[in-house]
């Protein structure tokens, strides 16, 4: 079923019921009384007069339809509010100048109202009929209207997205039933007066709910100023700590989540020349995973060459691209750029479903976060750069000598605690010097590159490669028996054999051979210092001294 059509379905329930309720119980005299004027509109001021809590709206409107309901009876309640749902409807629509694509939601809000407050007041009928005592029937009454209403609304949002989303519907529930505990009370106090001191008073009930709304907007205001602050304060906290990347992203990710509203987010890095989605929320699908924005595209690209963020209305602004897995319904979308002393870094961009729902006060905070963010990301990539360069070796490539033996102690650490294996192979080129001294270290070089290329190519990931020294190679391959590591070093050695490593410039094609020597943990030894020994005495005193070109594991020495 679509959306829409979901919608009249409800529309169209929701208005039959109301008539057919009517039709039995009828109108009372006087509809046109100032009481019910007067009430009407605190009503449709109900609707109106909202806390807008990042998606979710925080209303009193249920206290007035339990005071209606209790005063002047259940059909003048329930067409007030059916009344107050649909000016207040509308009002809202063409304010967010959506009326005319969305006017079923307008029925559909009424509609759903109308089911809403007949399915509780059945259920409180039906309770109390059969003896319930009158406080379990009107809670039971009120958790009908509660739950109708909230069934109603998850199912056309889950026609209209075409998927369900389980987080953020179950804080918008949160939201609704904290308006219930607020709003009960209320209604219970204006009936109350009225039993009490008649119709004039019963609107002093009220009194509560309007000065309750307001300090509740001024702590929201409150809340939203402390998140902005802490998520400043967090990002430039990571300015001075030594985090690698994927931290920083996250931090910085996190932070941004919380500074404004939002449906969707993504955080683009800048690489070859395009903006690449790193992390990213709300999506409908991952094919924001494969989106590329080149400098001066859409608003994000915009952004990113005048180095200064933007707010536009995603459905008038023909500059907006057509992101992959991007809701139907957004509505505002807020870009800002990320850039360094050193030029681009990225661009965070945020979207949501609400028109004009990110302010001059949030751009600003989020362009100061992202100025501490483009110098955060910065750092950490100077910092992954030169933790890199400090372990790897600077002719292959492969991890140096120094970082072999830390993760060697690690790995041999871990075993003795928690139990496991891990290998280690150590090769060495056959007949190395004698390449050296015939053809010149430049060639000898060539080789030790070519070598490094051909046992990366034939290792698996998660296997650590590293060059020992001179011609020698070390490769730590975790839980990893030693059969299996001389399973790989025999694939090297056949690789490496049947591999034209060079042509000298009289045309002649250099081929070397390799041996190794394979010792494991902990079958042939448990400290690092053992393992190196046992993985070196198989080299030389198997491989080598058998003859070359071969494999050989410690055990069958």
């Amino acid at each position: 079923m679509k959306a829409k059509t979901y919608a009249r379905a409800v529309a169209l329930a929701g208005l039959g019921i109301l008539l057919v309720m009517a039709n039995l119980y009828g109108f009372p005299s006087g509809w046109f009384d100032i009481k019910y004027i007067t009430f009407f509109f605190l009503m449709l001021i109900s609707e109106l007069f909202v806390v807008q809590l990042d998606n979710a709206r925080f209303s009193m409107e249920f206290g007035t339809v339990y005071a209606a309901g209790f005063i002047f009876g259940l059909i003048p309640a329930a067409l007030m509010k059916a009344l107050s749902a649909f000016f207040s409807q509308l009002y809202m629509k063409w304010a967010e100048e959506s009326l005319p694509k969305e006017v079923d939601k307008v029925f559909f809000n009424v509609g759903q109202y109308m089911l809403s407050f007949f399915g509780g007041t059945i259920f409180f009928m039906g309770l109390k009929k059969i003896g319930y005592p009158e406080i379990i029937s009107l809670l039971s009454g009120i958790f009908a209207y509660f739950f109708i209403n909230n069934i109603l609304i998850e199912t056309y949002i889950f026609l209209e997205n075409g998927r369900l989303a389980l987080r953020k519907s179950f804080e918008t529930i949160m939201v609704d039933f904290g308006t219930y505990i607020i709003s009960v009370p209320s209604g219970i106090l204006t009936v109350w007066l009225y039993s009490i001191h008649g119709f004039n008073y019963s609107i002093m009930g009220f009194i509560p709910y309007f000065l309750l709304m307001y300090v509740f907007k001024m702590y929201m205001s409150l809340i939203a100023t402390n998140r902005e602050l802490t998520a400043l304060y967090d990002v430039a906290a990571i300015l001075n700590s030594a985090l690698n990347i994927e931290e920083v992203i996250k931090r910085v990710f996190d932070s941004a989540k919380s500074i404004a509203p939002w449906d969707t987010i993504c955080l683009f890095l800048y690489r070859k020349g395009c903006l690449e989605p790193v992390m990213y929320e709300g999506f409908t699908s991952d094919l924001i995973r494969d989106f590329r924005i080149k400098p001066g595209e859409g608003i994000t690209g915009r952004a990113l060459v005048n180095k200064r963020g933007e707010i536009v209305s995603y459905k008038k602004d023909s500059r907006c691209l057509k992101v992959p897995g991007l809701p139907a319904e957004t509505k505002s979308v807020m870009s800002v750029p990320l850039v360094g002393n050193k030029g681009i870094v990225g661009a965070l961009t945020l979207t949501s479903n609400r028109k004009n729902a990110y302010s001059a006060k949030n751009l600003k905070i989020m362009s100061i976060l992202a100025n501490q963010a483009a110098v955060a990301i910065s750092n950490a990539r100077l910092f992954d750069k030169t933790s890199h360069l400090a372990a790897t070796d600077g002719l292959t490539g492969l991890y140096n000598h120094r970082y072999i033996y830390h993760q060697l102690d690690q790995m041999a650490s871990r075993v003795r605690t928690c139990g496991g294996t891990f290998s280690l192979i150590l090769i060495d080129i056959d007949h190395f010097k004698s390449y050296n001294d015939s053809y010149g270290h430049l060639m000898g070089d060539k080789v030790l590159r070519k070598l490094a290329q051909i046992i990366k190519q034939n290792v698996r990931n998660g296997d650590i490669v590293g060059r020992y020294g001179g011609e020698e190679f070390a490769i730590i391959l975790p839980d990893t028996p030693g059969s299996e590591a001389c399973a790989i070093a025999e694939r090297i050695r056949k690789a490496v054999e049947n591999t034209e490593f060079a042509v000298t410039e009289e045309g002649k094609k250099i081929f070397v051979t390799v041996s190794a020597g394979v010792a494991s943990c902990p079958d042939d030894a448990l400290t690092v210092k053992e393992l190196v020994n046992k993985a070196d005495q198989a080299l030389l005193f198997g491989a080598k001294k058998k003859g070359r070109n071969r494999v050989v594991e410690f055990k069958r020495l």
